[in-house]
């Protein structure tokens, strides 16, 4: 019977942490002991805290490399402040692409999701591949990732790529937190092609519409 009434207390206790007013509030009780951290910490457990506890806005993302925290008397502000001076905003952690990094643009965002930032870094004067380098970081722990190349014979060929947009996908509740998923969408003149990463299986893979009026619905 040990083992049952020890997972009754632990439903307990994951009762009792939900119920704390503020996201700091669960923090401290995280540092009490292993058990508490165990509790504190399964996924379960945070997918419940993040349903209650809306991340608190920090700041806004607006430039091209710039982070503006929120400032008082915003009551993130203290929070954003120490986010602001802790994380590198400006990317330099993030390496160039190889070959020619010469002629390629710096890094700057396009996209920010759960803590992710997703990067791109372009060709200058339209010299290189048709697609430019993409790359998903982490500003406060610096830690990145460089996409492989879209592969050229994924592209439309003989028609001139008309706009690129890159975003991070969403995250499915059973994946691991680590893993993420980047979706692009290239316009052609005839068609519209959606490119997608998995950093699960590190490869894209490609859909496409026969034609832009395939997308056209009825009313």
């Amino acid at each position: 019977m040990a083992e049952p009434e020890r997972h009754l207390a632990d439903e307990i206790l994951e009762e009792i942490f939900i119920r704390l007013p503020t996201p700091a509030a669960l923090a401290r009780a995280s540092t009490a002991s292993p058990r508490f951290r165990r509790i504190i910490t399964e996924r379960p457990f945070l997918r419940r805290i993040r349903a209650l506890h809306p991340p608190p806005l920090l700041g806004f993302a607006v430039d091209k490399r710039a982070f503006h925290h929120a400032q008082e008397p915003h009551p993130s502000a203290p929070l954003a402040r120490a986010l602001a001076d802790g994380a590198d905003f400006s990317y330099s952690f993030v390496p160039a692409p190889q070959p020619h990094q010469e002629l390629l643009s710096p890094w700057y965002h396009r996209d920010i999701r759960d803590g992710r930032v997703l990067l791109e870094r372009s060709y200058l004067f339209g010299a290189g591949a048709a697609f430019p380098n993409l790359a998903v970081c982490d500003p406060v722990s610096r830690r990145y990732v460089l996409l492989p190349s879209i592969p050229e014979e994924m592209a439309v060929q003989q028609e001139r790529l008309v706009e690129f947009g890159p975003m991070l996908g969403p995250a499915a509740e059973d994946e691991d937190e680590t893993s993420f998923s980047v979706i692009c969408t290239a316009c052609y003149k005839s068609k519209l092609v959606t490119f997608v990463f998995s950093s699960v299986t590190g490869q894209w893979c490609v859909a496409a519409s026969p034609s832009w009026s395939s997308l056209v619905t009825s009313w």
